[in-house]
């Protein structure tokens, strides 16, 4: 987890995609990026949204982080727009735009939102954290 917050500290606030693996398809026009608290909750639960969507094997396998930059649009539709991928499976296994765009969906919120999604994949044991951007604090864990 470390490493994803050296990552994080190092990158311009100010830019569109977040982490270098970067997706197409996106309306990147105007959007606004969690700062101190969640501006925008999760209808689908996501651990269940990737878990039933990746393959068996990949399930029982995965191991490491998976942090994720999703636009959420004011529909609560979600469009995958960078990621980083530090875990054991390569990201074109994973399918995780596919899944992200057409699976995940999010309570609906009054402006497009970008938010950012930590997952760290420990076998048995998923944990995921919302993490936020702010002038006072840089990137940190969102808590609500």
């Amino acid at each position: 987890m470390l490493s994803i917050f050296a990552l994080l500290f190092t990158i311009q606030t100010y830019c569109q995609n977040i982490f270098d693996e970067k997706y197409n398809g996106c309306d990147t026009e105007y959007f606004k990026t969690e700062s101190d608290t969640t501006s925008v909750e999760m209808a689908s639960d996501f651990v269940k949204t990737l878990s039933s969507n990746f393959d068996d094997e990949t399930v029982k396998k995965i191991r490491g982080i998976l942090s994720l930059q999703i636009i959420v649009g004011t529909d609560g539709k979600s469009c995958l727009l960078s990621l980083d991928n530090e875990t054991n499976i390569e990201t074109s296994k994973l399918a995780i735009k596919s899944i992200i765009d057409k699976n995940l969906l999010w309570e609906k919120p009054k402006e497009k939102v970008s938010v950012v999604v930590a997952t760290k994949f420990y076998g048995n044991a998923v944990e995921v954290k919302r993490l936020g951007i702010s002038k006072e604090k840089g990137f940190h864990e969102l808590t609500n």
